[in-house]
């Protein structure tokens, strides 16, 4: 199942909240800028593990993942709302948000 083009509500979702705001926006293209500087050097890509593409990809994905957990204002309670959000952001297709920031 889709939704809006992306895998789930959840990825569209995250896509959404973070392109709309012009700061997150280009925190998030900062960001993609930084990943695309690394990768060549990344230890799988030097190592013929990964491509550079990929690379940068699986960089920023985790770096995205890293920065809206860091976020979230739930994280550091055990209740079940903090765990509904956690359910949630687990079904984020983190790598999808990336290649969205990498091809803007």
């Amino acid at each position: 199942m889709g939704y809006q083009g992306w895998p789930n509500y959840e990825t569209w979702c995250v896509h959404l909240w973070l392109s709309n705001d012009e700061g997150t926006y280009r925190y998030c293209r900062a960001l993609a800028a930084e990943c695309r500087a690394e990768a060549p050097n990344d230890q799988r890509v030097t190592d013929g593990v990964w491509p550079e593409a990929d690379a940068t990809k699986f960089l920023l994905s985790d770096r995205l993942k890293e920065f809206v957990t860091d976020l979230n204002p739930l994280s550091d309670e055990a209740t079940m709302f903090a765990d509904l959000m956690n359910a949630v952001l687990s079904e984020v297709d983190w790598h999808e948000v990336a290649e969205a920031f990498l091809e803007e």
